[in-house]
């Protein structure tokens, strides 16, 4: 990995960069990854996964809630509700039908990670057995406050929710822990058309990188399915990055190409690099 910044090529200045990156809070102003709030409703028309919450949260406020069911999640009455209102895949929603006699909500994937997603960032609860949307979840429904749920949505699915029991075959802990340089790397790497296979030591801090190939125990393993399970499929839900793709498989393969959307131009930026100090 090297650095694209000019002021960032004396070895110290650079690692002090990288450390500051990876310490960052996102959620507050002035530190050196910032996600904006001021996007739009017709802005985030390409992020299945902010419309699936979004969904997700009108139906739970128009029913006053739902039940839980004994094992914590959503009933199948509301899941099933759900599965017809989401934006699925063709391959996974015809699969689900195909396999399952009923439907419960983690035989729909984006819906029980919507849900998970959503209560990490505080925008719905389960209390006293019901599902809930908070009093943060009503704020945010409105569609001129569409910008700040995304942004809440986007920092909770990163920094609050387990990557790993959303991607738990391979555990690259590393991925988590330092996603805003991957994300940095990511608005160079793939400003334009990129391939995918090869992506993962151009973003990856060494360290991770190495972390990443120790977790391939199958000679099947490839280093981009590590990384689009971990990164690359969500960002992609998240109307962050478009693909180069042929037919209708859902997820990122070795095969892909991939860019960074207007969208994340819009939403993501770096601020300009701090000084390095003597403390």
């Amino acid at each position: 990995m090297t650095p694209d910044n000019p002021r960032l090529h004396a070895p110290s200045h650079f690692e002090h960069f990288l450390r500051y990156l990876v310490a960052a809070r996102w959620d507050v102003p002035g530190g050196p990854i910032q996600f904006s709030d001021r996007l739009t409703l017709k802005e985030l028309a390409a992020a299945p996964f902010f419309l699936n919450a979004r969904q997700l949260l009108e139906s739970l406020a128009a029913d006053g809630g739902t039940p839980a069911t004994a094992t914590g999640n959503l009933n199948r009455v509301f899941v099933r509700r759900m599965f017809d209102r989401m934006l699925l895949p063709k391959t996974c929603r015809e699969s689900t039908l195909r396999v399952c006699k009923v439907i419960n909500e983690t035989d729909v994937w984006r819906l029980h990670e919507a849900r998970i997603v959503c209560d990490c960032a505080g925008l719905l609860a389960r209390r006293k057995k019901r599902f809930a949307v908070t009093k943060n979840g009503h704020a945010a429904l409105p569609e001129n406050r569409a910008g700040e749920f995304y942004r809440r949505l986007f920092i909770a699915y990163f920094r609050r929710y387990n990557l790993n029991y959303g991607f738990h075959l391979r555990d690259v802990p590393g991925i988590q822990e330092s996603m805003a340089v991957i994300l940095w790397r990511l608005a160079t790497v793939a400003r334009g058309w990129t391939p995918v296979r090869g992506l993962a030591e151009q973003v990856l801090l060494p360290g991770v990188h190495q972390q990443l190939r120790a977790a391939m125990i199958s000679s099947y393993d490839t280093e981009e399915w590590i990384l689009s399970g971990y990164v690359l499929d969500a960002l992609f839900d998240f109307g962050l990055i478009e693909r180069k793709t042929v037919g209708e498989w859902p997820t990122i393969t070795e095969k892909d190409e991939i860019r960074v959307t207007a969208l994340w131009q819009r939403f993501i930026t770096f601020p300009e690099i701090p000084p390095v100090t003597n403390n």
